[in-house]
């Protein structure tokens, strides 16, 4: 079964500080987000409840109940952050994985080529 995850770039350019520096080299006390030190290898496809695409190679996941998880992809992902949201495919469960890929895509349905996704991890809205 093929999803897509229309993720607006707009909202996904608000979030763009999240990244922790660990991954992006950012200030990681004005991360809007603070690592938990979990990490997942997959996550319920059926709690996800949006995405934003903070950057080439970051994606935040918010899962029903609260928490969020921000994907960080082992390498840069062309035109993931330029696009109309991606795409993946399940192979008969409801779990993605960090096995698993993503595929940008355009306006009109058409996608680039795969994108490896990496570890989930585990995030909170840090205090203000």
């Amino acid at each position: 079964m093929k999803i897509y995850c229309l993720c607006a770039v707009a909202i996904g350019a608000l979030f763009a500080a999240a990244v922790p520096a660990s991954a992006a080299g950012a200030d990681a006390a004005a991360s809007p987000y603070t690592p938990t030190g979990k990490k997942a290898s997959c996550i319920n496809t059926r709690q996800i409840q949006s995405t934003d695409v903070l950057d080439n190679q970051s994606v935040l996941f918010k899962m029903s109940g609260g928490t969020y998880y921000i994907n960080h992809l082992p390498n840069r992902c062309s035109g993931l952050k330029m696009q109309d949201g991606f795409s993946y495919d399940l192979r008969g469960n409801n779990e993605l994985c960090n096995v698993d890929v993503i595929k940008p895509v355009r306006s009109g349905g058409a996608s680039y080529g795969p994108c490896p996704l990496g570890e989930f991890e585990e995030v909170t809205k840090a205090s203000k």
